[in-house]
């Protein structure tokens, strides 16, 4: 027991205690992975193959978590971020590494959680699919308020770090926010704003997030005096937990978004992909499948893959249990031309088992971070629609989900990064799979 508890003690690391350490890779959360006395290290703002100097801030059961204080030999691909808020906002994680390195680590974390958790072998690993932009590249941003603060939350805490600009936001939402910090000072006990651009346009939709009501008449004046007219609607919101509700709106509700030849109308409650640099690669990722006789698109919001797939095929039906969004892809139907289409408010599950037993040629997944239900899986593997397409923003949850898929008889014919989200640890996927002959 004594020896034990000596080899316990010795691998402990004391909270600030300084260690000289050797970074192995990134991993998952943006951390630098390292070892000391055989125990894991997560080092944040540490870049991958150099040797830097650490202290400790946080001591867990099976890891110990600390920050870089010194770098003693450099790796080739750290540099010098270019946001001077980055290293205290928690919004990203990657800044001080070049971009392809940030594209390399993210491919081999999504391939080793397809190996270590999906328990697939030998992973089909397509060519990664980069971002146009690393920097100015969201069109939404949700900021945080606080005591007269705006801006986002540090890394691992609820304190607000007060920003003048954002690096990775679209350059226009960037000259929003010193007129939304005029708002922030009249608008008691707000808690966010939530701020869409459309580029095709060259419009805004605010939300303002609230514990209570604002008065209608009030954010009016706001809206006129305070925010440029570029701002074509606003809202007032309440929050509860993950969900927000609108009160009510003033002004326009959508915006227009152009992708290549393609048309959406975006409405304020409708979700929409954050990267304006990757819209038309992520369409053409996702619509490389073979022609189609009948498909159904689950979780698919304003019709975004949708309506593009449907050139690919006679008939797809689009579901989503987001009533705006459904009322948008209707509209972009029509708006497009396209008349193979048809979009109904359901969700994934209830979908897949109105469709049971009918021949289906393409199924295409978007599900949320928790991945699918089990139900879900389940309704696939029975009914067995001869091609599936996975998008993910979860590499955990892909990785159980197609270890289940795999193992009711499909095979997977290649996944793909897709950087979603440059200087961030996010990684959204692609994957295709075929049903087994």
């Amino acid at each position: 027991m004594r020896g034990s508890q000596s080899l316990e003690s010795q691998s402990q690391v004391s909270k600030e205690e300084n260690l000289r350490l050797s970074i192995e890779k990134l991993v998952h959360g943006g951390y630098g992975l390292a070892h000391h006395r055989d125990k894991v290290v997560l080092v944040r703002f540490a870049a991958p193959r150099e040797l830097v100097d650490v202290e400790v801030i946080q001591e867990k059961k099976d890891y110990s978590e600390a920050y870089v204080k010194d770098v003693i030999l450099s790796s080739a691909s750290r540099r010098e971020a270019p946001c001077p808020y980055f290293g205290v906002c928690g919004g990203c994680q990657l800044q001080h590494v070049d971009y392809n390195t940030q594209v390399e680590s993210k491919e081999s974390i999504l391939l080793e959680t397809l190996q270590r958790i999906g328990k697939i072998r030998e992973v089909p690993l397509g060519e990664a699919i980069q971002s146009g932009q690393e920097f100015g590249y969201r069109v939404r941003v949700q900021f945080k308020v606080k005591n007269g603060k705006l801006g986002f939350y540090r890394w691992d805490e609820h304190e607000i770090v007060d920003i003048e600009h954002c690096p990775i936001a679209h350059p226009r939402i960037n000259e929003l926010i010193k007129p939304l910090k005029e708002c922030v000072k009249y608008i008691r006990e707000l808690q966010e704003i939530h701020v869409t651009y459309s580029p095709s346009e060259d419009k805004f939709l605010v939300k303002f997030v609230t514990p209570t009501e604002i008065d209608r008449e009030f954010l009016g004046n706001l809206k006129r005096d305070c925010l440029p007219e570029d701002v074509v609607g606003v809202g007032d919101y309440s929050r509860l937990r993950t969900i927000l509700n609108r009160r009510f709106w003033i002004g326009k509700e959508y915006l227009f978004i152009d992708v290549g030849k393609w048309k959406f109308r975006v409405s304020s409650d409708s979700f929409f992909q954050v990267n304006w640099t990757l819209w038309e690669s992520f369409i053409r990722a996702v619509s490389d499948v073979d022609p189609f006789r009948k498909a159904i698109d689950l979780h698919c919001g304003v019709g975004f893959f949708t309506i593009p797939l449907s050139e690919k095929g006679n008939f797809i039906e689009g579901s989503d249990s987001n009533p705006w969004a459904i009322n948008d892809a209707e509209y972009n139907a029509k708006l497009n031309n396209r008349d193979n289409v048809v979009f109904i408010k359901s969700d994934a599950y209830r979908h897949l088992k109105n469709r049971g037993g009918e021949v289906l040629d393409l199924v295409v997944l978007d599900p949320p971070r928790s991945g699918l239900e089990r139900k879900e899986i389940d309704l696939l593997v029975n009914n067995q629609p001869e091609r599936i397409v996975y998008i993910s923003c979860n590499p955990a949850t892909l990785a159980r989900d197609l270890k289940a898929l795999l193992k009711g008889g499909y095979r997977l014919e290649q996944v793909k990064l897709v950087d979603m989200f440059p200087q961030t640890y996010h990684i959204e996927s692609v994957s295709y799979l075929r049903v087994q002959a």
